[in-house]
């Protein structure tokens, strides 16, 4: 005989009802609430390959609309990151580097970005028309890549900035951050790049403080299909705790990856090292450009009526960045044979994704 009181009992600890015996029961609205997944939470799928070896595969990828990396690597825009001569050796090796505006006045970051020699030149600015007037100093001294770097990329005053940038200045133009597929048709018509995800950076504390935060693997399948539609290109901003995780990411649906803490642990990074245990060990001092640390350095202090949105961090010293990008860059071949793919569109079309949890 069927127990219906045992059957809503069970459906209720499932939490697909609310409600009790007496008032009645209603769908838990909760329940049906889309659901989130970190890089950690799925695993890719192994396919009959024809690729006799890693080295066959084609890992070089259109970051840009019409700009080419040779391997999707971008280190972070951050204070504790980079500097002209980092963004210059990152170039040489394929990679690429973004100039942080963290200066305390703006002749000392113009000053700092006329170092830079590189093949491609990249370099951060905010909102507002002083900040395009900055894009256009910048542009004056051969820095051919612009990076809006908002946290919240989704606002009408980043996106007039950001037509207004591209409108009157020859360069590539990056807007972000979003975790809101929307934003893609709102940008199209002028920018070359979107950067995505919002507080998964391991030095970011916004999904702690604000609480905005979708994982960053959900982001990007969100992105996915319109992306590919538009051309318009992904960046993923952060989360990378792992190379399988840069595989995954690109393997998503992004066509570069930036990460900080990874290249920061770099010795040739900006980030200040400090040795401790009598100069057996050395650490790298890693905080976000929201922290209370950089707001210190750069403004003197957070503004009032704010918080910290960062923290501040001491990372082990890892290897050179030559070595990085050559480690993640064999990853990523792996994890495009596993899937037979030789080139990144190609493994973004075959790919097929298990959830682990």
């Amino acid at each position: 005989m069927f127990d219906y009181r045992s059957f809503v009992q069970e459906l209720k600890d499932k939490g697909v009802v609310v409600g009790d015996t007496d008032s009645g029961f209603e769908l838990n609205p909760y329940f049906e609430m889309p659901k989130g997944l970190e890089f950690a939470d799925v695993g890719i799928e192994q396919e009959h390959s024809h690729i006799q070896s890693r080295l066959d595969t084609n890992v070089s990828s259109e970051v840009f609309r019409g700009f080419r990396l040779l391997y999707p690597m971008i280190a972070s825009n951050m204070m504790s990151v980079t500097n002209a001569a980092f963004c210059d050796r990152l170039s040489e090796l394929g990679a690429l580097g973004v100039l942080h505006r963290g200066f305390p006045t703006e002749e000392a970051y113009l000053d700092e970005a006329r170092k830079m020699r590189g093949l491609c030149r990249a370099a951060s600015v905010g909102v507002g028309s002083s900040q395009v007037n900055l894009a256009s100093k910048l542009a004056d001294l051969g820095v051919d890549i612009i990076f809006l770097d908002v946290a919240h990329g989704y606002s009408e005053e980043v996106i007039s900035t950001g037509r207004q940038i591209k409108n009157n200045l020859g360069v590539k133009l990056i807007i972000g951050n979003a975790i809101n597929p929307e934003f893609l048709y709102a940008v199209d018509d002028f920018a070359d790049a979107v950067k995505v995800s919002i507080g998964n950076g391991s030095a970011c504390e916004t999904r702690f403080t604000a609480g905005c935060y979708v994982p960053p693997f959900t982001v990007l399948q969100r992105f996915k299909k319109l992306s590919k539609k538009l051309g318009l290109p992904v960046i993923q901003d952060g989360g990378i705790h792992q190379s399988a995780d840069f595989v995954k990411a690109i393997a998503a649906g992004a066509s570069s990856v930036m990460m900080g803490k990874n290249f920061a642990m770099c010795p040739e990074s900006a980030a200040e090292t400090i040795d401790i245990g009598g100069g057996f060990r050395k650490k790298k001092e890693y905080y976000g450009m929201a922290s209370r640390t950089a707001q210190d350095r750069w403004r003197g202090g957070l503004k009032e009526g704010t918080c910290s949105e960062g923290k501040t961090t001491f990372l082990d010293e890892g290897e050179p960045a030559d070595k990085f990008i050559e480690r993640y860059s064999g990853a990523l071949r792996s994890g495009m044979t596993y899937v037979g793919a030789k080139t990144i569109p190609e493994f973004q079309d075959k790919v097929k994704f298990v959830r682990l949890k």
